[in-house]
């Protein structure tokens, strides 16, 4: 160092303090040497992140966001969403084995005026790790100042509604306290029917748990109820007694009757058949002759053809019976002719 010059000394100090500016830069800006894998996420606004804010997983900052790009809410044909800005993220390839495909990526801050930055919740073990170049979607920050802009504005039409309403504001407000003065007035004046009214209600009430009451213990819990019981199980279990022999017998008919059928033959089998189409030919024939039996009484009843005028006609009965009259008291005439 002696030997140099006062120039040479000059420029190795430079040098120096450039190499330690550099190492200080670059220890400040968080760039790491590990290898990394690249990760896209979709938010419709993801806030004030820019590029080279940090990715944290567990508050531990495991990679950086390396571009914030906007696609103008565009369908990408990977996904078939509609995006609006898409961030790519670097991450660092020794945690790629945490980070699940259900993991959940959000924009927050370090306090209230801190840094925004990419929080990630990892997932579930169980589901598949998230390949690289996977595109994710995220959930966009709560927008205040979206909420302060439209709280302004309900505000700003409000105050607008009430200048050009004062009048009839006013006059509603005056209706109001009307209303209100006349309803304090009405309270005041009837406040004795008020107490009755309510002292009725409690004691209905009074009476109504005492019908209920009553009515559970003599209909729920009484003997009346328990004795209906007792007799539908009884009931029910000579049902269950019975029922089983007489479907036994059933099906023993049902069994014999199968076994009748398939005994007979073909020759018996045409004779039945025979004569149930003898049996179905007499039934035609006995309703016919019934129904002309029914024609026929019509027909007398209505005083059609000589029965029915000899029934139904009064005249003619009246001469028929002073005809019989006459022959009994003059039986001569009918062998003498003048």
């Amino acid at each position: 160092m002696k030997g140099l010059s006062i120039e040479a000394r000059v420029g190795l100090l430079v040098l120096v303090s450039g190499a330690l500016l550099a190492v200080f830069v670059f220890v400040l800006s968080g760039v790491t040497l590990k290898k990394t894998y690249t990760l896209y996420v979709d938010f419709d606004n993801p806030g004030a992140v820019q590029t080279g804010a940090p990715v944290r997983i567990g508050g531990i900052k495991v990679g950086s966001v390396e571009e914030v790009r906007y696609l103008g809410g565009r369908i990408d044909p990977h996904t078939g969403r509609r995006a609006l800005v898409r961030l790519r993220l670097s991450v660092q390839d020794d945690v790629r084995e945490t980070v699940h495909d259900n993991a959940l990526f959000y924009v927050t801050a370090q306090g209230v005026l801190g840094e925004q930055f990419i929080a990630v919740d990892p997932g579930t073990a169980e589901r598949p790790v998230l390949r690289d170049g996977a595109i994710m979607h995220g959930v966009d920050p709560p927008r205040l100042d979206l909420a302060l802009a439209l709280g302004y504005e309900l505000l700003e039409t409000l105050t607008s509604g009430l200048r050009a309403h004062r009048e009839e504001f006013g006059q509603l407000l005056d209706n109001v306290v009307a209303l209100l003065r006349d309803l304090s007035s009405i309270l005041h004046d009837n406040r004795g029917r008020i107490d009755n009214i309510i002292a009725n209600i409690e004691a209905a009430t009074a009476e109504a748990n005492t019908t209920l009451a009553s009515a559970r213990t003599q209909y729920i819990d009484g003997p009346q109820a328990h004795r209906i019981m007792s007799n539908l199980d009884r009931a029910l279990a000579v049902a269950a007694r019975d029922l089983e022999p007489i479907l036994t017998d059933v099906r023993s008919a049902t069994h014999s009757a199968n076994e009748t059928l398939a005994a007979i033959g073909p020759e018996q089998r045409q004779h039945i058949q025979s004569a149930i189409e003898n049996v179905d030919e007499m039934t035609g024939r006995a309703n016919h002759t019934l129904e002309q039996a029914q024609q026929i009484v019509a027909h007398v009843r209505a005083g059609e053809g000589t029965v029915g005028a000899m029934l139904m006609d009064e005249e003619i009965y009246d001469d028929v019976q002073e005809l019989i009259r006459d022959l009994k008291h003059n039986p001569w005439k009918l062998f003498w002719r003048e």
